[in-house]
């Protein structure tokens, strides 16, 4: 999958949208306009590379709803939801850990598998995701 991310990211430079990823934060992907999923990362250019990847190989279930949903017409979208404000990338860590569960209880994404929780951003709530359930509401 390496190759394939790398490969990806090159992609996203030339196509000028790698620039609002080179920084550590939260991030969602959209079906319509719809967030559906929200994740956290060091380097969200790399993690937006990684799931455009699983998008396009179908490799865990949340991906083969993305897929579906795309094939069926539906936009996919990513954003960046939030920038970390924190130098140094143990303090980013733990600012993007604790904003990304504030953001998974508002938004409520129906792919997120695990919710943080409020008062320990390290421990969370389960969820399961039934494709679906998720695929009727989305399409």
């Amino acid at each position: 999958m390496g190759n394939y991310v790398e490969n990806t990211v090159a992609w996203m430079e030339r196509k000028g949208l790698a620039d609002k990823y080179r920084h550590a934060g939260i991030y969602c992907i959209k079906i319509d306009a719809d967030i559906v999923y929200i994740g956290k990362s060091a380097n969200m250019l790399r993690r937006i590379a990684e799931h455009y990847v699983g998008i396009k190989t179908d490799s865990e279930k949340k991906y083969r709803i993305i897929a579906e949903a795309q094939r069926k017409g539906h936009p996919i979208t990513f954003d960046v939801l939030y920038y970390a404000k924190s130098k140094g990338i143990t303090n980013q860590l733990v600012e993007i850990g604790e904003k990304e569960g504030e953001y998974i209880r508002r938004h409520k994404p129906i792919l997120n598998t695990q919710i943080p929780k409020a008062e320990d951003w390290k421990k969370y709530d389960n969820n399961e995701v039934n494709a679906r359930e998720v695929l009727q509401q989305i399409i």
